[in-house]
Order: C-alpha cells, then sequence, then structure tokens
C-alpha cells in the first residue's frame, strides 16, 4: 500500500512537470482505487459532492468590514447530503459523483471512505477544483448569501462515465438525480433507468437548474420542488411562461395558509402532473408538503424485482402497526384516473439551521419507498427526518433517532388530510 501511494505521488509530481515543459492537454480523468465490485440492488444516487463553507457571525454582520464568528468546512453537496442521509437511515446505496484531485477532493473522499461507503462510482478529476459552495448565514441560521462554484459536476459527471455504471442503475430499486448534472446527463441517466422501469426521483436543487426537467420531465416519477422551483418547473413546459406564484401575506392561520397556497399552486401543480411527472412533493417549509398524483398504480409503492431492501424495522413496524390496513387518507386505488392532492403538516422543531432540510427530507422519503412504506408514508418519514436536520448545525445529523422519526412521522399522518379528489 506504502508503495502505491509512493508511486502515485511521484507520478502526480513528473505530471506536474510535464505541464510546464509541454502544450496544455485535455485533463486526465481517473477513478478512485477500486473496492471488490459487490453488486447489490440499492438505490442510485447521480449529482454533486460539494464543500460547504459555512461562516456564521456572532455579532450583526456590517457591509465592508469582518467581524467575529464561526467558519468551518462541512461536506455538502445536494446529491451527496441525499446519500449521507439514506446511509445513516440504515439503507444501502451506491453514489455516481466527481471531484479535484485537490484538498477539498480529498476532505470529501476520506470522509465518504470513513462512513464505509463505496467510491468506485466517484471519478477523479486532474487539475480541476472540487465543487464549493460558501454560504453565509445570520444569527439565527438562515442564509444571507451563497456562492457556488459547481461546474466540475456539470463538465465531468458525463453520460459516457454514468454509462459505465448501466448494471448499477438497472438493478436499483430507485435512481436520483440532481439537477447539477448537465441536461446531456439527465437524459441519458433516465433513459437507462426507463429501459429498466426504474422509477426516477428528480431533485430540482435551485429555481434556476429546476428547469432542466424540461426535456425529461416524461421520465419523472418522483420530484420535490419548493413554491418557486414548482413555478419554474411548469414555465419550463409551457410557452408562453403563464404560471406565477405571489408570496403570501403571513397568515397567524396554519389552515389558511395551506389552503392559499393550494390555490395558488394548484394550476402548475395539475399542468405538470398532465406532463407525466407520477409524484409531486411540493415542500412548503413550515406549513408542510403537498403530495400530488394522478392516474395511480402500484407506483404507491417502489416496484420491485428483488427482495425488500433494509430500512429501520421500528420505523416501519410502528407505522404500519398504526395503519394496517387504512389510513386516514384515501390513497388512490390501481386504475385510478382521478387526481389526488393530499397535504402532510411538518413537525414544530427547535431550529438550529435550515441548511440540509430538503435534502433530508428526500433521503427520508427514498429510504423509506425502498423499504416498502407507500408513498404518503414515506413522505411523513421524509417530514420528520427534516425536523431532526433543522435541530441539528450539520447539513446531516450524526445520527438519527429511530424511534423519534416513527414518532414524529406518526404524528404527521394523524394530521393529513385530502386537499383535492376529482
Amino acid at each position: 500500500m506504502a508503495e502505491t501511494t509512493t508511486t502515485s505521488s511521484a507520478l502526480r509530481r513528473m505530471e506536474s512537470v510535464r505541464r510546464h515543459i509541454l502544450p496544455a492537454s485535455k485533463p486526465v480523468l481517473h477513478q478512485n482505487p477500486l473496492s471488490a465490485m459487490r453488486l447489490d440492488p440499492s438505490p442510485v444516487i447521480i449529482g454533486g459532492m460539494v464543500l460547504d463553507i459555512h461562516a456564521k457571525p456572532s455579532m450583526q454582520p456590517h457591509p465592508g468590514t469582518t467581524v467575529p464568528g464561526m467558519v468551518k468546512y462541512i461536506s455538502g453537496g445536494v446529491a451527496r447530503n441525499i446519500a449521507e442521509c439514506i446511509y445513516k437511515l440504515e439503507t444501502r446505496l451506491f453514489m455516481i459523483s466527481v471531484v479535484g484531485n485537490d484538498m477539498a477532493g480529498d476532505f470529501l473522499l476520506k470522509y465518504w471512505r470513513s462512513a464505509g461507503l463505496s467510491t468506485d462510482g466517484i471519478l477523479q478529476v486532474d487539475d480541476v477544483t472540487t465543487p464549493i459552495v460558501s454560504n453565509v448565514f445570520d444569527g439565527n441560521g438562515e442564509l444571507i448569501v451563497g456562492v457556488a462554484s459547481v461546474g466540475a459536476v456539470e463538465n465531468f459527471l458525463s453520460p459516457s462515465w454514468i454509462y459505465q455504471f448501466c448494471l448499477h442503475i438497472s438493478t436499483a430499486p430507485l435512481l436520483m438525480l440532481d439537477a447539477n448534472l448537465s441536461p446531456e446527463s439527465l437524459e441519458a441517466a433516465c433513459k437507462i433507468a426507463h429501459e429498466s422501469g426504474v422509477p426516477v426521483f428528480f431533485e430540482p436543487v435551485s429555481l434556476v437548474k429546476s428547469s432542466r426537467i424540461a426535456p425529461i420531465a416524461e421520465y419523472i416519477t418522483y420530484t420535490s420542488p419548493n413554491e418557486i422551483e414548482l413555478v419554474a418547473m411548469a414555465n419550463s413546459l409551457s410557452a408562453p411562461k403563464k404560471y406565477s406564484f405571489v408570496k403570501m401575506e403571513q397568515f397567524k392561520n396554519k389552515t389558511k395558509a395551506v389552503d392559499y397556497l393550494f390555490k395558488m399552486l394548484k394550476p402548475a401543480m395539475f399542468f405538470l402532473l398532465e406532463k407525466g411527472i407520477k409524484f409531486l412533493l411540493v415542500t412548503l417549509g413550515s406549513n408542510g408538503v403537498f403530495v400530488c398524483c394522478k392516474e395511480c398504480t402500484s407506483l404507491m409503492k417502489v416496484q420491485r424485482k428483488y427482495e425488500m431492501m433494509s430500512f429501520s424495522t421500528p420505523v416501519r413496524e410502528k407505522l404500519e402497526q398504526c395503519f394496517p390496513s387504512n389510513m386516514l387518507i384515501n390513497l388512490p386505488r390501481e386504475g385510478s384516473s382521478r387526481t389526488y392532492v393530499f397535504h402532510l403538516p411538518a413537525v414544530s422543531a427547535s431550529v438550529v439551521s435550515l441548511t440540509g432540510a430538503g435534502d433530508c427530507f428526500v433521503g427520508g422519503v427514498i429510504s423509506a419507498l425502498c423499504g416498502g412504506l407507500d408513498m404518503v408514508q414515506s413522505v411523513a418519514v421524509g417530514i420528520a427526518t427534516a425536523k431532526a436536520s433543522v435541530e441539528s448545525e450539520a447539513n446531516i445529523p450524526d445520527k438519527f433517532s429511530v424511534a423519534t422519526i416513527a414518532d414524529d412521522a406518526k404524528r404527521t399522518l394523524l394530521s393529513a388530510k385530502t386537499m383535492w379528489c376529482q
């Protein structure tokens, strides 16, 4: 092992010398050292691994000068966060991503390997900067401003790299894509999944990148936009752009707030369902989640051709004991042609940081779906997982309490209601 490390170091020094005396060439791509290949059916996560730099002032910041505070490095990236959350919910997974051959890349890979996770699908790129996001927060944990440099994901997480993992994707219970991928890579991954009947979860990432769903909408089973991402996605598929969202006045009454949001978002939600998306999980922050679906079939549970994956058994058992044969929500039956919208409320939390809450929501949903829970139960688990995230300073909590997630999910399910059924 020491000999291998020394040889690798010497090769990098030689390459550095070569770059100074020879004309520039294309960056060298190489895979991380492979562990023994073991292909177990696992959800596949494709997207960004990012080094997050978090800055939180200890006093009111003043423009044009520095203030005391805390600055720290955190493993981040939408896809990476979701993958870590899934892993900590006791579901195995396979990650396809890219990092640079630099300090930030080493930091991310060291953390990944320390958790016992495979780096087989993670591409290292010489002469390219690992994706970095620098965030500045206020004293309440709210983001003031952030600057993202994630070009490596779009430039090097290419269709050719993704095609190398066709077998992983085609045998997966679910494929998750984040919108940092280039349109070409998104389409390539979707087509591989579609040919094998693998459901696809699209994570919009941001307002700007959410529109990348337009060419692949017909392949998408699940997607989890917030209000403004939802409208952007609908407008990317419509001409002229006719959908809008007006931020509501502050409602003291939660019911009125939810009713207002439904009225505002219903046109965009129903339009996206018409475009072929099977399940819309519209995240509403402290107002919970809308679950929208049309013509539901057995997709209420992830279709699998293999033995059920391991998921936190106490969560599944507790929820199934609460709702053994009938839910408080009338779920669509197979062959239903109706459109349904359910509302699941958020669980009250002692907020420490909101960074990572959305990623933990998606991670909780995917882990629960792969564990055999239905769509609405899985969203309840996602909401409970997001609550654990906002009560932690880290993007992903060091450890999840299965019992607490089960209790919070149960509380959410007991308060869920049908908003629309026609």
